[in-house]
């Protein structure tokens, strides 16, 4: 269900489903943000209940609310799971139904590719399981050691009275669905999340956007929903769903270019602090748009100026072993080894032959493995 309120002194959002699918999509709460926000609002009630879904998607979403102009107050009315638990911690105020619930774990997902492309996978979902923790220990106050155990493989069930006690809302308000049967955590986690979130079917029973009695697409709502100007009620079905996917298409353009625009001023910073050079800049911007701008920035942030070859080298070929040590500030005497433990990045960067610290590069392989480098 998606439906949006416009009152005199506050807007009101509820969507209820899967996150990433028909209702709760990345796109479509973007749209409302905006279109809540050009009208001036500085209160949103986002009313919420899922059983998760994708993590990019959930992601992306927690931020479009953190980043609202306002005030916003997010009201648990079913069940907040998985993805759920994330996006309610971007809230000033969370609220939940008496007999609501919320369930963390640690984020998951699937693909398919090759061993680089699941590492790389498990990389960046380490990295949201990080920032999810910071998230929960800012909401409950408690350390990023005492909710990491949110986070080891198991479901973790609250019911409304755990979530006050915890801190993991600010209040509990009367049931929106009363006429259910009762259940624990225990009964909870038994159900699974998407159990859970059908019991409280008096929810979604709302009229949607598409009227699947009649299966009959609701124009009017669609142009509004999405802010089409292409087309009207009297368009075809075909010419609606055309005009939104040319809008979600011109969306996701316009943030692909701002995030390689990100990249870029990322990669020019580090070329004008003497990090790297022009000639290095476009193999960096292809990293970023690759591993994305946070991991580009922590392979930058590890990057020093490089010093002149004479500065670095150290008694060349002293011990017979022809190895040289770096004397990088604060890296006397480092060896291949110190290198890999403490700034594999720049390890990996001196290994380019065009690298102006290639020479360190090779007389710190030749000093670990007793040859030059093929």
């Amino acid at each position: 269900m998606f439906k949006l309120e416009k009152l005199k002194d506050k807007a009101v959002l509820t969507i209820y489903g899967y996150v990433g699918g028909y209702y709760l999509d990345f796109r479509a709460v973007s749209n409302a943000i905006d279109e809540i926000t050009q009208v001036g609002y500085n209160q949103l009630d986002f009313h919420v209940h899922t059983y998760g879904g994708s993590v990019i998607d959930g992601n992306m979403i927690y931020n479009f609310f953190a980043g609202f102009k306002g005030e916003v107050d997010i009201y648990i009315d079913g069940v907040a799971a998985s993805m759920g638990s994330v996006i309610m911690m971007a809230g000033t105020r969370i609220h939940i139904a008496e007999n609501g619930f919320v369930m963390i774990h640690a984020p998951s997902g699937g693909g398919s590719g090759n061993a680089k492309d699941f590492e790389q996978y498990a990389k960046l979902l380490r990295s949201m399981e990080k920032n999810f923790l910071k998230k929960l220990a800012a909401r409950t106050g408690k350390t990023i050691d005492e909710v990491r155990e949110w986070m080891d493989g198991t479901d973790y069930w609250f019911d409304a009275e755990e979530c006050l006690e915890l801190g993991l809302v600010d209040s509990v308000f009367d049931a929106k669905v009363k006429d259910i049967e009762s259940l624990n955590k225990g009964q909870a986690a038994d159900l699974g999340a998407k159990a859970v979130y059908d019991r409280f079917a008096a929810l979604t029973t709302k009229k949607p956007i598409i009227n699947k009695s009649k299966s009959e697409m609701d124009k009017a709502e669609m142009i509004k929903r999405y802010g089409l100007t292409s087309v009207t009620a009297e368009s075809t079905d075909e010419e609606i769903l055309a005009a939104i996917d040319a809008k979600m298409k011109a969306k996701d353009d316009a943030v692909a270019a701002e995030r390689t625009k990100s990249i870029e001023a990322a990669v020019d910073s580090a070329i004008a602090a003497g990090k790297l050079t022009k000639e290095q800049k476009a193999d960096y911007v292809a990293r970023g748009e690759k591993l994305g701008l946070d991991d580009l920035n922590a392979i930058l942030g590890d990057m020093h100026k490089p010093q002149s070859v004479t500065d670095l080298i150290k008694d060349k070929g002293a011990g017979g072993s022809g190895g040289a040590k770096p004397e990088a500030k604060g890296r006397e005497g480092w060896t291949w080894d110190d290198y890999q433990k403490k700034a594999s990045a720049e390890l990996e960067a001196m290994a380019d032959s065009s690298h102006e610290n290639h020479e360190t590069f090779k007389a710190l392989y030749k000093g670990k493995y007793g040859s030059e480098p093929k």
